[in-house]
């Protein structure tokens, strides 16, 4: 009796001991913020062209790539739903509610320049996205010509995340020596040509009147994005 009881204790030690050395489920990874998902976008069209008045899908100017990410992500009422189409517009619509501030800048505000001039996308960590004359870049809060006037507080970083939204793409390449255009179709302008077997990292796709497919791609041979018909791609 005294042995069945001594291996009756054995067993439930060695099942207490796996219960007890089961690693604990890792809790769920937390939901991006509002910021993270507009960032997201902002970031996606990275290489884009500028063009004055532009609100995308394939060039921006400065307020159109604004506009562009927060209404894609679904938050188009922080900025005002798109009616001020400006940086000066954004600046005084936010001012005039008591929103722009020259310090505490947080993930998903805006950063105004030159009193109106120019406007981006605050990522967090001195680094905003914008349009710049030579496309969408990130840079440093005070790396633009003009001088910097305020953050506008639009909110979207309430609540805390330790997941970053980030955008997938794939990698193809060329099968001929091909042109990288300013759109999807043969009608928009060349920006360079391409040599047979380059890799590019696609971003987007879009089709032309024709129903063909092309691709927003970047090009490391060009060190720039733009479009290419995607019937002259490979996988990678």
């Amino acid at each position: 009796m005294q042995v069945a009881a001594r291996a009756r204790n054995l067993g439930l030690a060695v099942i207490a001991g796996v219960a007890l050395t089961n690693p604990v489920a890792p809790a769920p990874a937390a939901a991006a913020t509002p910021a993270d998902k507009v960032i997201a976008i902002a970031t996606a069209q990275l290489g884009d062209p500028w063009v004055w008045g532009a609100t995308g899908p394939y060039s921006f100017d400065c307020s159109g790539l604004v506009i562009y990410a927060f209404r894609q992500a679904g938050y188009g009422s922080r900025i005002g739903d798109g009616k001020y189409r400006s940086a000066y517009a954004m600046y005084d619509w936010f001012r005039d509610r008591g929103l722009a501030t020259r310090t505490g800048g947080q993930r998903g505000d805006l950063v105004v320049y030159g009193g109106g001039s120019h406007i981006g996308i605050y990522m967090g960590d001195g680094k905003v996205v914008s349009t710049l004359t030579s496309g969408v870049k990130i840079h440093g809060v005070y790396a633009v010509t003009a001088s910097f006037t305020a953050f506008l507080k639009t909110g979207m970083s309430s609540g805390t995340t330790t997941t970053t939204a980030t955008a997938t793409y794939t990698y193809r390449y060329t099968t001929a020596n091909l042109r990288l255009r300013s759109g999807p179709s043969t009608s928009y302008s060349t920006l360079a040509i391409l040599p047979s077997g380059s890799k590019v990292k696609v971003t987007k796709s879009a089709r032309d009147s024709y129903g063909r497919t092309w691709y927003q791609v970047w090009s490391y041979a060009a060190s720039r994005s733009g479009w290419v018909a995607s019937w002259y791609t490979r996988p990678a």
